[in-house]
């Protein structure tokens, strides 16, 4: 069950104004500051930003870089909750670049399942079909 700042978290990213519509996704990331380099799963993206879910809270205002797939910016964390930080692109990207990455969530399960089994293939000294 989630918690009431949880709920009001949520709450909160549904009542602003969207510049720009929202591609879900469910993607690995890495967010690259200078406090680290941890992973985080990039749940939305839109043309000005995105919503990444990351296990410690980012300061907000704080500037890092994001890497995922074809996202490979410069961000500025807008808001912070918890387990959730909305971020902002140092520059918004185009149309065409959300329908790359959204050509890229569409081929990402495929290509994890295709990468495994060439590694396993690998490892086990199994001759590549």
């Amino acid at each position: 069950m989630a918690s009431h700042a949880e709920n009001n978290f949520e709450a909160s990213f549904d009542k602003t104004i969207r510049v720009a519509p929202r591609l879900p996704l469910s993607l690995p990331g890495t967010f690259i500051s200078t406090m680290g380099n941890p992973s985080c799963i990039v749940t939305n993206l839109s043309r000005t930003g995105v919503l990444i879910a990351i296990r410690e809270p980012l300061q907000a205002g704080s500037v890092g870089y994001l890497r995922c797939g074809p996202i490979d910016h410069f961000v500025i964390v807008k808001r912070k909750g918890v387990g959730l930080n909305a971020v902002v692109f140092e520059l918004p990207v185009s149309d065409a670049f959300v329908a790359r990455v959204r050509d890229y969530k569409n081929s990402f399960a495929e290509k994890e399942l295709n990468d495994m089994r060439l590694t396993a293939q690998e490892w086990a000294g199994a001759e590549l079909s």
